[in-house]
């Protein structure tokens, strides 16, 4: 530990750790042992994996999930002197090979990637020639993936990082990554005495701003102000300028450098305010953001958590306004359902995954890409649970079937064109010229010769790691093992592909709980800052379970917001739909369409976004409309009936409702403008 502390001072300027980070670091270092950080926003994360990479022998791994974080990373170590990169999908060919040339010859100290670059052949070649001292997992979901290639890496020490993590989910990452639950895991109080929790009601958006306006203009400093859609983002935008205030925009439709340039201006000036969705502020740094608004209100407790994270960092006080408001509960519960398909496709999908013979090492591959054109549904959550919940299949490393290759040097490129090994030759049989190099397809090649494609692509990749060549891969094959085999006969497949329909209406359910939570912690009749500590299994934090300074603190009375939905659909919008769309199999497709959630099938058949009846029933409880539409398919005996003529393919606006409540459960009050459809993005 004695050489952790020299780094802390010189290198990293910090006289003292702080937290439990030297805790976390001594359990890395002495004891030799996997861990798990949960650390609030800000807490100092990362310094618990930087600090032993630069004790420990070899490389140093850090899965993190946006690029933007790990070029801010990166460009703080370096001008600390570390030798840190990342590898990601922006670096051009010749930065690309740099990276992997430091990796290799050992004198990168931090390489940051994507999770996704965890399914790239290449690169899981190269890390087999290295040694992985470290793995830290900042803020990733993808468990199990990463759990496997520790697992299948030998890699010495996983560390596991993460703001927000219920009891449950810090519970499966210690399963996942043979963590010690009580001596491995490291947790600090959500609770920070300087954050005030305030609730507030709004109607629209004009009533929001008009609320928002006396905060913006009392702070003293910066203000992020987070929205659910893409398109929001610019709108609060135009409503504030009027006032005043000429805030930044921020949201993943931007292009790179306009990203990049109000990340710039957000840390560089004193009173910047950003509008912008939950793409905005992972690796954000700025200790003085005295206002974090969410507008709208967010999806879950642990969005919700990371992001009011953000705000007093130098633990001044600062204040976390969230709004509630009915108009906004349609497009959070669309998202919730967004991925839940019918159970029709997932019969056909099932049927071709269980007829796919496998490959002569017992794996399956499909392209993806080619499969949702036939099968519109979301493959990888369905080969998700073939893997996790059934056992029947395992993800291994997918592979390209396509690779461009071009010369580094004509040295190099003589060493290739001299290459007499069988590998070598397949490949010079099979490839084409294409744009100053070559092109081959290692699949056909593969089957042509008999020769294995694995060898194919082990011989391209020893070309590029010795720096003959530069290679581009292209069209990706997922992998599976295949564990136990797939049913075959009819009645099997349908009975696995009925269970994994249900599975995912329950994992609907969950993601519209998480909103439910949302509401409940904002309107329950206690401390918000106690609330929102229980929530994280933090019950002792917040002393005498009262902050002193919420919305419930200050004025002694819960939030009273209690929106409802129609709970019996209107018979002549039921009519209007199924007039429109002549399915019958699917009562959750039309329950789809009539609320305004999209799916492959419903823009196939032009009932989606463009149709002026998408979302027109918004402000209706979703279970009510699939119990409306399936008593119309069992009529049918759930066939698809006529086609009726073509519908328009105009965008609709959507005027002011006025449907009456009727008993419904939760969810959007009347009588406010939304729009229905989810075409603008959520990030």
């Amino acid at each position: 530990m004695e050489k952790a502390h020299e780094l802390l001072k010189n290198v990293f300027g910090f006289s003292s750790f702080r937290l439990s980070q030297e805790e976390v670091i001594k359990r890395i270092l002495v004891d030799n042992d996997n861990a798990l950080v949960l650390f609030p926003t800000g807490g100092g994360k990362s310094l618990t994996y930087q600090v032993p990479a630069l004790c420990l022998d070899g490389l140093t791994l850090v899965i993190s999930p946006l690029i933007a974080l790990m070029r801010d990373q990166v460009e703080a170590l370096r001008n600390r002197g570390v030798k840190a990169a990342s590898l990601d999908s922006s670096l051009d060919a010749e930065t690309t090979a740099w990276v992997k040339n430091e990796v290799l010859s050992g004198a990168l100290k931090i390489l940051y990637v994507a999770p996704e670059r965890l399914n790239n052949e290449s690169f899981i070649a190269m890390m087999g020639r290295v040694k992985i001292s470290l793995l830290a997992v900042d803020e990733s979901h993808c468990i199990s993936q990463i759990a496997r290639f520790a697992e299948e890496q030998d890699v010495g020490r996983v560390l596991c990082l993460t703001a927000t993590a219920t009891q449950a989910v810090a519970e499966d990452i210690c399963k996942s990554f043979l963590i010690d639950p009580v001596a491995g895991v490291f947790r600090t109080p959500v609770y920070r005495p300087n954050l005030s929790f305030q609730v507030t009601i709004a109607t629209d958006l004009d009533s929001k701003v008009k609320q928002l306006l006396p905060h913006l203009k009392a702070r003293t400093g910066p203000a992020i102000i987070y929205v659910t859609l893409q398109r929001h983002a610019e709108e609060v935008a135009n409503h504030l300028r009027p006032h005043g205030i000429d805030p930044l925009v921020y949201h993943a439709g931007l292009p790179s450098e306009q990203r990049e340039s109000v990340q710039s201006d957000f840390m560089q000036k004193p009173d910047a305010v950003v509008c912008c969705t939950i793409a905005f502020g992972m690796g954000i740094d700025k200790a003085n953001v005295r206002l974090v608004a969410h507008l709208y209100m967010p999806k879950t407790l642990e969005n919700y958590s990371q992001e009011v994270g953000r705000a007093g960092r130098d633990g001044l006080p600062s204040t976390c306004l969230m709004f509630l408001s009915a108009a906004d509960i349609p497009a959070l519960e669309g998202f919730a359902r967004g991925d839940t398909c019918a159970e029709r496709d997932l019969q056909l999908w099932m049927h071709e995954v269980a007829s796919k013979g496998p490959a002569a090492d017992d794996t399956l591959d499909f392209n993806l890409y080619q499969q949702s054109k036939t099968t519109p549904t979301v493959l990888n959550l369905c080969y998700a649970q073939l893997e996790l919940d059934y056992n029947h299949l395992r993800a291994v490393t997918p592979f390209y079937s396509v690779y461009t290759l071009s010369q580094r040097t004509a040295s190099g490129w003589a060493k290739v064109m001299s290459d007499n090994s069988q590998a070598a030759r397949v490949i010079k049989e099979n490839w084409y010229s294409k744009a100053g190099g070559y092109e081959i397809d290692v699949v056909n090649a593969a089957t042509k010769s008999g020769v294995d494609r694995a060898a194919l692509t082990k011989r391209i990749n020893d070309w590029e790691f010795d720096g003959s060549v530069s290679s581009k891969a292209s069209q990706v094959r997922a992998r599976y093992a295949v564990i136990n085999p797939l049913p075959k006969d009819t009645t099997s497949v349908n009975e696995l592909a009925s269970k994994m329909h249900q599975r995912m209406v329950a994992r609907e359910d969950e993601a519209v709980q998480k909103i439910r939570e949302v509401i409940k912690f904002a309107t329950d009749d206690d401390c918000l800052a106690h609330t929102l500590s229980k929530y994280f299994g933090d019950v002792e934090s917040v002393p005498n379970q009262m902050c002193g300074s919420c919305t419930f603190c200050t004025t002694a009375e819960a939030v009273p917001f209690n929106p409802t939905v129609a709970a019996v659909p209107d018979r002549d919008k039921i009519a209007a739909i199924l007039a429109a769309c002549p399915e019958r199999d699917d009562p959750r497709l039309l329950a789809r369409m009539a609320f305004g959630i999209t799916s492959p099938r419903l823009t196939a058949g032009k009932w989606s976004t463009s149709h002026p009846l998408f979302g027109s029933m918004g402000d209706v409880d979703f279970d009510a409309l699939i119990k409306a539409f399936d008593a119309e398919c069992e009529k049918a005996g759930y066939r698809r009936t006529e086609a009726p003529a073509a519908a328009p393919t105009r965008k609709r606006s959507y005027p002011q409702s006025s449907t009456s409540s009727r008993g419904g459960s939760w969810g959007r009050g009347s009588g406010s403008k939304r729009a229905r459809s989810w075409r603008g993005r959520y990030n």
